[in-house]
């Protein structure tokens, strides 16, 4: 269940009622005085998939695209229409604003994503020679690589330009940086004979596994990309 919470602006309050009382929505009207261009604050529940289409008409009655909006999900709604819009409204899909919201939410600040991907990168260098799957996975868990990919491919889906663009330079810098990182690690390391110098790294068994992949890594790819858009998408998962 969503909750949501909509200025109307000055001389609408009519027409955007007048919808909500139509979809049946119960909803709560305060009287809006600290901005002069809006003239009430309308707040109703609404399930996922029910934000989008009423928004739809909503702004058909008057409210603007870039009107201040806010959605929340609540604790408990207690509701006499409640039931009838579930059964309406049935489905997990989420509202576009919300899905823009949670993809954005995804592909952190500069300063944090150059952080974790330098310690991420060191992580899994380390890893990889020591042929331990184990601090791979740990350094999986520090990149913050998912975040970056699920908000590209949103913003490309849905055509948001703007979120698609950070998501594919976050994407490409990450990219860079993290061979940079790992070649700097490997000259030290090799520099200061912490590796044996008739090391051949190709026969080390980590490092042959990811530059000989085979079909099963790409179904295993394709498995963990749907499952982290469905988990956007239908706003559940722990991403």
């Amino acid at each position: 269940m969503r909750i949501v919470q909509v200025l109307i602006p000055e001389g609408k309050r009519e027409p955007v009622l007048a919808v909500l009382d139509d979809e049946k929505i119960d909803y709560a009207v305060w009287d809006e005085t600290g901005r002069g261009e809006f003239e009430a604050l309308v707040q109703f529940p609404i399930p996922p998939i029910g934000v989008e289409p009423v928004m739809a008409r909503l702004r058909e009655a008057g409210i603007s695209e870039n009107a201040y909006t806010i959605v929340l999900s609540p604790e408990t709604v207690v509701s006499s229409r409640l039931e009838a819009l579930k059964k309406r409204y049935s489905g997990l899909r989420i509202s576009r604003e919300e899905l823009i919201a949670r993809a954005e939410d995804l592909a952190p600040a500069t300063s944090t994503f150059l952080a974790f991907l330098v310690l991420s990168t060191i992580i899994a260098t380390g890893g990889l020679l020591l042929d331990s799957a184990a601090t791979i996975i740990g350094a999986m868990v520090v990149a913050p690589l998912m975040g970056p990919a699920i908000s590209a491919s949103v913003g490309t889906v849905i055509n948001e330009r703007e979120l698609a663009s950070r998501g594919v330079k976050l994407q490409v810098g990450g990219l860079l940086l993290a061979i940079a990182v790992a070649a700097v690690i490997g000259a030290i390391m090799k520099g200061t004979l912490l590796l044996p110098p008739a090391l051949d790294i190709r026969e080390i068994g980590q490092i042959a596994e990811r530059t000989s992949p085979n079909f099963l890594s790409l179904f295993l790819a394709l498995g963990s990309g749907l499952a982290g858009a469905i988990s956007i998408m239908r706003g559940s998962g722990s991403t």
